[in-house]
């Protein structure tokens, strides 16, 4: 019972770093390209994005692990 909400806390850790880590990347570069420009603030909102994108595709690998096992786990059941 805890190991699901152990691999969710895991997910969401990784999924909530990863969109920082990237944000953060992002504003680097487009304070390498031009640091008075808008730059910094659009390709932080793209890593951010790209954080985003990439956390809510692992929340639903995740979701959709755990659904076949407990389906499998139900008709091995039954037999």
């Amino acid at each position: 019972m805890f190991s699901k909400y152990a691999k969710f806390y895991a997910v969401a850790t990784q999924g909530i770093l990863t969109m920082v880590v990237l944000l953060f990347i992002g504003y680097f570069i487009g304070r390498s390209i031009d640091a008075s420009s808008a730059w910094p603030g659009i390709l932080a909102a793209v890593g951010a994005l790209c954080g985003l994108v990439s956390f809510i595709y692992t929340l639903l690998k995740l979701v959709k692990e755990e659904e076949k096992t407990k389906n499998e786990s139900e008709t091995r059941s039954k037999d």
